[in-house]
C-alpha cells in the first residue's frame, strides 16, 4: 500500500496531466487577441463558445378562443394560415377545421448569441452582416426563428423577455429589433441597458424569451465569458 507521500505525488502528477490535456484541447482563439483572429477562429467562436448556444425552443400550447379574447388579441397563438376561420368568425366547425390544417411554425434548434465585442468581430470575420450594438447596451440575439408578422410584435417580444440573475432584479430589454431574412426566418435582437451592470459575482445569467408560441431559455456562464483575462459582455 503506497504511503501518503506517494499518493500525494500521484495526485499532483494526475492534476498536471489533466491540466496539460485541457490546455491542449483549448481552441486557438482563446489564446489570441481578437485582432489576430482568422476565418477559422471566427467559425469556431460562432459554432461553440461561451457566448454562442444552440437552443431548441419549447412549444407552448395554442390559446383557446376565450383566452385570446381575454388577452385582447384574437389572433394570438393560433398557428399561421388560419385566417378569419381560425378566429371563429365563420363558425365553430370552420374554426376547428382551420386550426387543424393551419401550419405551425417550426421549433427546430436556433442559435442564441450574446453579442459581445468578440462575437461581433467573429461575425464580421465570417462575412456576416453583424448587428451594430450600441456600447450602452448588452445585446442577446436569437437567429433563425419563425415569427408571424404583426405591427406591434417587437413590443410584444419586449414585454415577455428578461435576463435573470440570482437574488437580483430581472433586467428587462429596453428595445427589441426584428431583422427579417429572405428565407422567411428572422433574427431577434434584445437590448438591455448596461446601467444594470453584470459582473463575475453574478456567476451566471439566464436569458428568457417568448416568441409568439415558442419559449426560449438559456444560461450563460459569466466566468467563462472572458478573453485574455478580461470579461467580455
Amino acid at each position: 500500500m503506497p504511503g501518503i507521500h506517494g499518493v500525494c505525488r500521484w495526485c499532483l502528477t494526475a492534476a498536471v496531466l489533466i491540466a496539460r490535456i485541457s490546455f491542449a484541447q483549448d481552441p486557438a482563439w482563446k489564446s489570441k487577441p481578437v485582432a489576430q483572429w482568422d476565418a477559422q477562429d471566427a467559425k469556431e467562436v460562432l459554432a461553440d463558445s461561451p457566448w454562442v448556444k444552440q437552443v431548441t425552443p419549447q412549444r407552448l400550447r395554442d390559446l383557446s378562443p376565450a383566452e385570446r379574447r381575454d388577452g385582447g388579441n384574437m389572433q394570438a397563438g393560433i398557428g399561421q394560415g388560419a385566417g378569419l376561420a381560425g378566429i371563429g368568425m365563420l363558425g365553430a366547425r370552420r374554426q376547428a377545421e382551420a386550426l387543424k390544417r393551419s401550419a405551425k411554425p417550426p421549433s427546430d434548434t436556433v442559435v442564441v448569441r450574446w453579442e459581445s465585442a468578440p462575437v461581433c468581430v467573429a461575425e464580421r470575420q465570417a462575412g456576416e452582416n453583424a448587428f451594430a450594438v450600441d456600447d450602452a447596451f448588452y445585446a442577446v440575439a436569437i437567429y433563425g426563428i419563425f415569427l408571424p408578422r404583426r405591427w406591434n410584435l417587437a413590443s410584444e417580444l419586449k414585454a415577455v423577455a428578461y435576463l435573470k440573475r440570482y437574488n437580483k432584479k430581472d433586467l428587462k430589454p429596453s428595445r427589441v429589433e426584428i431583422l427579417r431574412r429572405e428565407d422567411g426566418l428572422a433574427t431577434v435582437v434584445y437590448l438591455f441597458r448596461r446601467s444594470a451592470e453584470i459582473t463575475r459575482r453574478d456567476q451566471s445569467v439566464e436569458f428568457v424569451a417568448q416568441l409568439d408560441r415558442l419559449f426560449v431559455e438559456q444560461f450563460f456562464d459569466v466566468n467563462e465569458m472572458r478573453l485574455m483575462g478580461e470579461l467580455e459582455l
